[in-house]
Formats: structure tokens, sequence, C-alpha cells
């Protein structure tokens, strides 16, 4: 599959950005949704054996040689000269989102996973007013109402009862807004800088920071060859392809859009469950899939 564009001319906001393939952009946010959803059954099964500080470095080293394999196999060993008038905000991407994944595993250890969970969905709201009000794209009255339906229904999915830690919620809001951050970082230089080199530096920067953190606390540790086998498959689909796909997508399609698109993300774990643990779905679940579903056609469709 080739996830390369031509290179074409960069939009940094001021009104709704250029369509390219509104369809493409589509199809790959349902795809980088589909492999992202890989990281949480894979990172699982990894830090049954490693904790999250020893996991998260290794996880995004593997990311990191995956991205640079495929760069060295598609140009050789060629710098990519895009990267540096923009270097400034990849380094800021790499910065805000090293830091918001410090924040959700000091939450989820912390925290209810299921908990966790629920607080995680507000960066799909997060991210879709970022797009809103700083890129300044529009909405139809329509997309609007499916928007907040979506996020309705990723709501439903993950809630798990009435108790609210306060102290959890402002982790994951603040990890989501870093989170979010980052993609708006991505959307503004994605047409000078191609969505491969984005997520490598991503993955890269994010190996440093997380690991010097890691090394001085001395929780580095060499995982068991099962957990390398976790690592290595997990790593390809989640931190490093899923990105390249959503970064593409990210070409196509406006910013608040593609964030819905994301949240689609519990009802592919929700499948893998069931196709590896023989895990159902509970009737809450469905009904909030259905929602969320409803949410992304309404957000998605136009007519002809």
């Amino acid at each position: 599959m080739n996830l390369n564009l031509p290179v074409t001319p960069s939009f940094s906001g001021g009104g709704s950005p250029p369509v390219l393939n509104r369809r493409r952009g589509i199809g790959l946010t349902f795809l980088s949704a589909a492999l992202v959803s890989v990281t949480f059954i894979a990172s699982k099964q990894a830090m049954s054996e490693l904790s999250p500080m020893a996991f998260m470095p290794v996880w995004f080293i593997v990311a990191a040689i995956w991205g640079l394999a495929l760069y060295l196999w598609q140009h050789g060993l060629r710098f990519p000269t895009t990267v540096r008038p923009v270097l400034r905000p990849l380094l800021w991407l790499g910065l805000a989102h090293s830091l918001a994944n410090l924040l959700y595993f000091n939450a989820l250890k912390l925290g209810d996973p299921t908990m966790v969970a629920f607080f995680s969905r507000s960066e799909t709201l997060i991210t879709a007013l970022l797009g809103l009000f700083v890129l300044g794209e529009e909405l139809r009255f329509r997309q609007w109402v499916g928007m907040f339906i979506a996020i309705s229904g990723t709501f439903v999915m993950t809630y798990q009862g009435p108790i609210i830690i306060w102290w959890i919620l402002g982790l994951m809001v603040a990890s989501n807004l870093l989170a979010s951050i980052g993609t708006l970082l991505v959307k503004q230089n994605v047409m000078e800088v191609s969505p491969l080199v984005l997520a490598i530096t991503r993955a890269a920067l994010m190996a440093v920071i997380v690991g010097s953190v890691s090394f001085s606390r001395g929780e580095l540790v060499w995982p068991s060859l099962t957990t390398w086998g976790w690592l290595i498959s997990g790593a390809f689909f989640g931190p490093f392809l899923s990105f390249v796909a959503f970064y593409e997508g990210l070409r196509h399609l406006e910013m608040s859009t593609s964030s819905v698109i994301r949240a689609t993300q519990p009802l592919f774990v929700a499948l893998y469950s069931f196709l590896l643990f023989g895990t159902i779905m509970s009737s809450q679940q469905m009904w909030g899939g259905f929602i969320l579903l409803l949410g992304i056609i309404l957000m998605v469709w136009r007519k002809k």
C-alpha cells in the first residue's frame, strides 16, 4: 500500500482546508482507527510483563525503526529536505505527544482503566474544537449534530459508572489537550512534510524523551521473547502505520471530521477482543457503537 502523495501547497489555517480527495481521507482515517486499536491489545499483553515506563520507550523505538526501514527502502539514504523549514513544530509535536503519553500512563496507573478510557474520549471533542476555532474549519448544522451524536456514542460505549475522580479527569484532559495540539501541528505541516516522515519524527522524539525519563527512574528492562513479539507486531500497526494513515488522511479531510472518525477506536477494540479472546460486547457497548456510527454518517455524508 503506497501512502505517499506528491507535495501539494501548504495550508496553515483560515477557513476550511482544500479537500483533495474526501473519500480517500475518510477511508484512511477509518483505517487509522482500525490500526491504532491494535495498540490496546498488544500493549495490554506487553505490559503484563513491563511497567508502563519500561514499555513506552521500547514501543516507540520499534515504531521509529519500522518507519526508518520503510523510508530507506523508498528513498535510500537521502535526507528529507522538507524537514528543515518545519523543524521547530516537529520538535513541539514530539514533546506534546511525549507529555500526553506520560500523563496518560500516570492516569492509568492511578485509576481504573475503564474510567481512564471514558475520560480519554474528550480528545475527540478537543481536537474537533481546535480544528474549528484555530484552523477556521466550517461545519454545516448537520455535521455539528453528527459530531455531538458521535461523541455521545463514544461516551456511552466507555461509561462504567457514576464515580468521577477529578484528579484522573484533570490528567486525562491535559493529556488529550497535548495530543490534540500535536494533531494540530501535523495538520498545519502535513502538506509540506510527508506523513511517513512525520510519523517517524513523532515516534523517534517520543522514544528519546520518554526513554530519558524511564532511564532516570531506572525502569528500563529487556523484554522476554514473547513480549518482543507483541512489541514488534503491535508497534508496526499502532504507533507507526496507523499514524502514517492518519496523517495522510489529514491531507484530505478537516481535522474536526478526522477526530470524530478516529473515535471509532472502541468499536475496533471490541472486534479484536472478540476475535482474539472471545469477549462479547455488552448491550451498552452495542448501543454506544450504533450511536457513534450514526453520528459519523451525519458528519461525512454529503449530497451529490
